[in-house]
C-alpha cells in the first residue's frame, strides 16, 4: 500500500491523505483518493487494455464539449480520474439538461457515415468489436452488437439454443425490418443508466461510456428501458431530434435487445422474461 500511496503521490504531486475503497466495479475494485484539497477516483482491474480504452473514450466524448471526468493517469491496471461531487437535483431539471447535453452528443456524426468506431470499445467486462468500414447499420447491429453478446449467453448458459436461434433469425432479417435511409451515425454514450449520469446543479457529467456510431435511437431505446428519464426529457429531446414513426413499436424492442442481453450475460436469466417479451413483440 505504501507503495500506491507513493505512486499516487508522484502523479499528483500531491500528498495523499487517505485511499478507500468506494465501490465493487465490474472489472475491479474502485477505491476514493482523498488529498488535503480534492478528491479522486482510482478504478482498479487485473491487467488488460480495458482502462486505456475507457480513458480514451473519455476523452473522445469530451472532444465534443460534454462534461467527462478529467483523466490523470491510466496503465494497464489502474485508471485515475477526478471525482464528480453530486447534489440533489430536480428531477425536471435533470431531464431538461440530459436532454440538452444527449441532443447535441447525438448531433456529432462522421463523415464517413461509418457505424462502430475507430477502435474496438467495451461495455462492463464485454468488448464491442467495432470496424471502421461498416456502413450497414442493420448488418452492424445484428453482427457486431445483437449475435455476438448473444452467443456469450448462451454459452453461459443463460439462454437456450431454442433463443439463440431465434435472434440469429432475427438478426439476418433485420435490413428488412429497418428502414435505413432515415439513420445516420450518431455518437452514443452507449450505457446509459441513472448509475452513469452524475448531475450538480445546472450540469451534468458522463461516466462509464461505452461509445459507439449507431442509431441515436439505440440510445433513447435503452433509456426507456431502465426508465432513466420520462416525459420531460423526451418533450425536451425531441425538439432537436424528432422521433421515427416506427420508433415504439418496431425500434424499442429491437434495439433493447442488445441491452437485455448485456445484462443477462452479467447478472444471469433474472432478464429473460423481459427478453422474451421483446422477441414476442417483434413476432419471432
Amino acid at each position: 500500500m505504501d507503495l500506491v500511496y507513493a505512486q499516487l503521490s508522484d502523479v499528483l504531486d500531491k500528498d495523499i491523505l487517505s485511499i478507500d475503497f468506494f465501490m465493487q466495479g465490474q472489472i475491479g475494485d474502485i477505491y476514493k483518493i482523498k488529498t488535503v484539497d480534492k478528491s479522486y477516483i482510482l478504478k482498479t482491474s487485473e491487467p488488460s487494455h480495458r482502462l486505456q480504452t475507457e480513458a480514451d473514450m473519455l476523452k473522445d466524448i469530451n472532444k465534443y464539449g460534454i462534461t467527462v471526468p478529467a483523466v490523470y493517469d491510466v496503465s494497464k491496471t489502474q485508471l485515475l480520474m477526478e471525482y464528480i461531487e453530486t447534489k440533489k437535483v430536480a428531477k425536471q431539471t435533470r431531464e431538461t439538461v440530459a436532454a440538452s447535453v444527449l441532443s447535441k452528443l447525438h448531433s456529432v456524426t462522421n463523415e464517413s457515415r461509418m457505424y462502430g468506431y475507430y477502435y474496438d470499445t467495451t461495455i462492463g467486462p464485454f468488448q464491442q468489436k467495432n470496424e471502421q468500414t461498416q456502413y450497414n447499420w442493420a448488418l452492424f447491429l445484428g453482427q457486431m452488437r445483437i449475435i455476438p453478446i448473444a452467443k456469450i449467453c448462451y454459452e453461459k448458459g443463460e439462454i437456450s439454443k431454442d433463443i439463440l436461434d431465434r435472434i440469429e433469425r432475427l438478426c439476418a432479417d433485420l435490413y428488412k425490418r429497418i428502414d435505413m435511409s432515415t439513420i445516420k451515425p450518431s455518437l452514443l454514450h452507449g450505457d446509459l443508466w441513472n448509475g452513469n449520469i452524475l448531475f450538480n446543479i445546472n450540469s451534468m457529467t458522463l461516466i462509464d461510456p461505452a461509445i459507439y456510431y449507431g442509431d441515436k435511437e439505440m440510445e433513447l431505446a435503452f433509456i426507456l428501458l431502465f426508465n432513466t428519464f420520462g416525459e420531460t426529457f423526451f418533450r425536451e429531446y425531441t425538439q432537436v431530434h424528432a422521433l421515427s414513426v416506427d420508433f415504439y413499436e418496431l425500434k424499442v424492442p429491437m434495439y433493447q435487445l442488445y441491452p437485455l442481453l448485456v445484462h443477462v450475460a452479467l447478472y444471469g436469466g433474472v432478464y429473460i422474461e423481459q427478453l422474451e417479451n421483446r422477441l414476442q413483440r417483434l413476432k419471432v
